[in-house]
């Protein structure tokens, strides 16, 4: 028995709530579970320790608070990576619970004696532990009070009637920072703040029962938790608080996150506006981190955060200031000099860049009056329009920021109306499936289709892709279309064999975003399957970008597909930064050349140059060189057609050859 089975053999059978995960081209893998950790984990549908495991492999933060979920994601994936130990706190669903409960979890990683990298990690349910030892009372009240002052949970219990304290820990104690020292007798308002209020108990009974709330009790502001019950006989409110900044700050940078960031909205802005200021939400986003981060390391990506994160500190001192994720950050401030003290902070992304290509923008929403009973609504959409300000400027290389305007609030409500209406776009198929034909260069047959999506939608009539797809990718939707393609596609072959094209392949994108999300090769499999249709019919393109951005991951996944009879394409090579390094890599059965190659060709040959046909030639002649197929596609001409054939590339497609089309246009000709 190796050594690793010996391992899964001593973890399966433990009664605490264990896991032994592996690092696997990209991709966390779970070995095994123990039957503690499936005892605390599993949902009511999961029988046994395999769909337990199923579950984590295509969605494992399912139970999770969607706000921490985002949290523990990065640093597991930090943890894969680099090493080191691993230690996170975060609320999700146990088994038999309705309510979040807080699981605190511990890995390292141990190496087998042949090299092989394992991760162990220790899962510990706190709210469970802590509800046992209060079940313990009876039999000894002193070690409770013990154990909870030594809890890492802050705790008061305080009475119904008479706002008396009746318990207080030590991490209660430290959070609330009261004026005098307890004494018997002593109530909440009278510990905290030196007198008697009677509307502190009105304030229990206003946030009770609503989870974490950002609470101002005496002097101080803490994050808490009231729930009403009954304890020694008595009605009472039981205070708790969370006193780990890892729930509400960032790691790396220290800054809190989006979570404590609505819990001190509505407080920042009424100080700003009790001074006769503006209140203005400014979204920062570097861009290019994720290409200085291949470059140079992460750790220099790490210092580059840190020291954004301390320049935001000193030019929004007193400001609220959060960590969303990554390289995003948001600013709640006053409009006073505004664009100077966001100069200030991109010159210092500027040197600690030392003139490497790092884009400083920022995203500005003048804050109009927001209405006291929509808070979260209004934090939301103050939230996506200083985002969406940002996200125009993306590409502009002169401008730093943006406000949001008139021109940016049509896109934000085209942007909600897409996102709003998607799901019905598909289960009432405006959403429809075009085909644009591809044909051999040199003998003008036809050999194939790409299939594309279109938006017939009953108000706005015909909505491009460019107008909604870009919106879909945003916001990880993108894989929903593309599995609704293939599954229309797939129907759709019984009323092309009719036409006679049954035997001519279809070809059909998969987005980056799809490996993100389940096991993409396997739903190819099962829809084609489904409808009977043969691998060898439909042929599945993969955007350059996926490539350069997981190679070994998207090699593995091609391999899969071309094992089982699909025909796997390169998308839009050219269209970013193409590397040559990655067609020696990538097992694809053919390279589909950018319509901007041809672009370059027509603009160039008015000024009488020859670069840019020269580079083409250069190009078609490298793929064939590597034995694979060349298509081009945005043919508009004659010429066109000609130099294409000229320089030997096989497939084309374009309007010049055919305009995409529903099936039921497609005449045979």
């Amino acid at each position: 028995m190796s050594e690793l089975e010996h391992l899964i053999q001593w973890v399966e059978h433990a009664r605490h709530a264990v896991a032994v995960y592996q690092y696997v081209d990209g991709k966390v893998k779970t070995v095994c579970v123990s039957d503690g950790l499936f005892e605390m984990m599993h949902s009511p549908d999961e029988l046994d320790k395999a769909a337990l495991i199923a579950r984590y492999a295509t969605n494992m933060y399912r139970n999770t608070v969607p706000e921490d979920a985002a949290r523990v994601a990065s640093e597991a994936k930090r943890f894969a990576q680099q090493g080191g130990r691993y230690e996170v706190i975060y609320r999700e669903k146990v088994y038999q619970r309705e309510t979040y409960s807080l699981t605190h979890s511990v890995g390292f990683h141990y190496y087998l004696e042949d090299g092989t990298r394992v991760a162990i990690v220790v899962y510990t349910c706190i709210d469970e532990a802590v509800s046992e030892h209060q079940l313990a009372e009876q039999k000894s009240e002193n070690a409770l009070r013990n154990f909870l002052d030594h809890s890492n949970i802050a705790i008061a219990i305080v009475s119904q009637a008479d706002g008396e304290l009746l318990y207080c820990n030590r991490p209660m104690q430290r959070a609330l920072k009261p004026i005098n020292n307890f004494d018997t007798g002593m109530t909440l308002p009278v510990y905290v703040k030196g007198c008697e209020d009677p509307t502190m108990l009105n304030y229990l009974a206003d946030i009770e029962g609503r989870g974490n709330q950002l609470a101002h009790i005496g002097g101080t502001d803490a994050v808490l938790r009231v729930t009403a019950m009954e304890w020694e006989e008595q009605a009472v409110y039981v205070i708790e608080s969370d006193p780990w900044d890892t729930l509400y700050h960032n790691a790396l940078t220290g800054l809190p996150n989006m979570s404590w960031f609505r819990y001190r909205v509505s407080e920042c802005m009424r100080r700003i506006r009790e001074s006769g200021g503006e209140a203005v939400f400014i979204y920062i986003n570097l861009y290019g981190m994720r290409g200085y981060n291949s470059k140079f390391g992460f750790s220099a990506g790490d210092r580059i955060l840190k020291r954004l994160a301390k320049t935001l500190k000193q030019v929004f001192d007193g400001d609220l200031i959060c960590h969303l994720s990554e390289d995003h950050f948001m600013v709640l401030t006053q409009n006073d000099n505004l664009e100077g003290r966001l100069s200030t902070a991109r010159n210092e992304i500027r040197k600690a860049a030392q003139g490497k290509f790092l884009a400083f923008k920022a995203g500005i929403y003048l804050d109009p009056v927001m209405a006291a009973d929509d808070q979260e609504q209004y934090i939301s959409e103050a939230y996506d329009r200083a985002r969406l300000a940002c996200a125009t400027i993306k590409k502009n290389g002169r401008k730093a920021w943006a406000y949001f305007d008139g021109k940016v609030a049509d896109a934000y409500e085209h942007q909600l109306y897409i996102l709003d209406h998607f799901q019905q776009a598909m289960d009432e198929r405006w959403i429809e499936v075009y085909y644009q034909p591809v044909y051999r260069v040199d003998t003008r047959q036809l050999v194939g289709y790409e299939c594309l999506a279109r938006w017939r939608d009953p108000e706005s009539g015909l909505i491009s892709p460019a107008d909604f797809i870009p919106i879909l990718e945003q916001h990880h939707l993108i894989g929903l279309l593309d599995e609704y393609i293939l599954d229309t596609v797939c129907r759709e072959t019984a009323a092309r064999q009719e036409k006679g094209l049954g035997d001519i392949p279809v070809s059909f994108n998969i987005s980056r975003d799809d490996f993100n999300y389940g096991d993409v090769f396997q739903k190819v499999c099962d829809t084609t399957a489904k409808y009977g249709v043969a691998p060898h019919l439909i042929n599945i393109e993969i955007t350059e970008s996926a490539f350069s951005d997981e190679p070994d991951y998207i090699g593995q996944q091609v391999k899969r597909f071309r094992k089982v009879g699909f025909s796997v394409w390169m998308d839009d090579f050219g269209s970013e930064y193409s590397s040559l390094g990655t067609l020696q890599k990538m097992d694809v059965d053919l390279i589909k050349l950018d319509t901007r190659f041809l672009q370059a060709c027509e603009e160039e040959e008015k000024s009488g140059g020859h670069r840019a046909a020269d580079l083409l030639k250069a190009v078609i002649q490298l793929v064939k060189a590597l034995g694979l197929s060349t298509l081009c596609e945005g043919v508009e001409t004659e010429a066109q057609m000609a130099l294409l054939r000229e320089y030997g590339c096989e497939k084309a497609q374009g309007y010049f050859l055919g305009r995409p089309q529903p099936l039921k246009k497609i005449k045979i000709i």
